[in-house]
């Protein structure tokens, strides 16, 4: 299960540093760049009915494979393309298969959870989060070596698979049916107040994911070498916290978590915008601690609401994210156009503040668990 949540993170953390050639090569304004952003949530969000049904009909090793090698490949095609379109069709692509995957190794490690009955999705989102360092961080050392974008990504797909090859017997179903949807619908009552947080940080991870490297490089004036490290910094201090995640939410519980999470998200994005880019590496770092508990409890918790099934609350927390991360794109990508990618990271410290008072808002629910 680490390896998958890894694997994937390893691949985008690489594919955002070579974002600012790509966006350079198409020739497209900031606000262009947003609207082909959009096309990957996009992807994952439409889909997202049919996902349950997929791991029901395959089980979640299965779907995990076939979600994870159709992203190997597909990840490869936006460096390969010479204009918008088909630019924004290649992450649509992109999007549904890291969709089918993220579904299907987070309903797979919560299966796990109740089983064992133990923490283990904030570890298994430690280490999807040290993949996207592992990725970004490297990234220096190929721009540096003037490898091409394409030439990059397909030699981590190509390494990343033949490991999935060589450890696909370890992947187990969990033997729970998932349960039929439906089509898109409202998060259940017990769960919304947990799905509307997840919008709020998830978009917040998005957008860092997506713009901190160009953030750093045309907005603050960091070397290309250096401008890939902001998300690597978040990347890194995310898997952090989220590698010693499990215990601190048993031993404080899932309030304590959210509301400090939240504070110290806050105070990082506070940095990105108050100095030069070493303050924003610091900032990107900070973001990535404060962040890391959010989403994994998130999704424990999601699983553990009376009257909800668990495959349905993770659905609902993950569907709300990933319609955070479809506006994110897009909303950054028309502010930067306008007022600068500074006010971006401004409406992002607002989002978080209001993610903080609706967590304080439900400070009886998750104080209980």
């Amino acid at each position: 299960m680490a390896f998958v949540f890894m694997s994937v993170a390893i691949l985008f953390g690489a594919w955002v540093t070579r974002l600012p050639e790509l966006k350079q090569g198409l020739g497209l304004s900031e606000g262009e760049l947003g609207l082909a952003l959009f096309a990957m949530p996009l992807g994952a969000t439409l889909l997202l009915p049919f996902y349950t049904r997929i791991i029901d009909a395959f089980g979640e090793r299965k779907s995990i494979l076939t979600g994870l090698f159709s992203f190997l490949i597909a990840i490869c095609l936006p460096n390969l393309m010479t204009g918008l379109a088909a630019f924004s069709l290649s992450l649509f692509l992109v999007g549904v298969a890291m969709g089918l995957t993220n579904i299907s190794m987070n309903a797979c490690a919560s299966a796990v959870e109740r089983l064992q009955k133990k923490s283990i999705m904030s570890s298994c989102h430690g280490f999807f989060s040290l993949g996207g360092m592992i990725g970004a961080a490297t990234g220096a050392l190929f721009i540096k070596a003037g490898m091409s974008p394409f030439f990059h990504i397909v030699f981590w797909s190509m390494i990343l698979g033949l490991i999935t090859l060589r450890l696909r017997n370890d992947l187990v179903n969990s033997g729970e049916q998932v349960g039929k949807s439906g089509g898109v619908k409202l998060p259940p009552r017990p769960v919304l107040g947990l799905a509307a947080i997840g919008f709020c940080i998830m978009l917040g991870e998005g957008a860092i994911t997506d713009w901190s490297t160009l953030y750093l490089r045309d907005s603050l004036s960091a070397p290309g070498t250096i401008a890939g490290l902001g998300f690597a910094a978040f990347a890194g201090f995310m898997a952090l916290g989220r590698f010693f995640g499990d215990q601190l939410v048993e031993r404080t519980g899932s309030l304590k978590m959210l509301i400090s999470g939240c504070l110290v998200g806050i105070l990082g994005l506070i940095l990105i915008q108050s100095g030069g880019y070493i303050m924003a590496l610091v900032g990107f770092g900070a973001v990535g601690l404060g962040f890391s508990v959010i989403v994994p409890t998130l999704f424990s918790q999601s699983a553990k609401q009376k009257g909800v099934k668990s495959s349905v609350g993770i659905a609902s927390v993950a569907s709300s994210g990933y319609l955070g991360l479809l506006i994110g794109p897009v909303l950054i990508g028309f502010v930067a156009e306008h007022w600068g990618l500074s006010h971006g990271f401004a409406f992002l410290t607002v989002l978080t503040c209001l993610a903080f008072l609706v967590v304080l808002g439900m400070r009886n629910s998750l104080g209980a668990r």
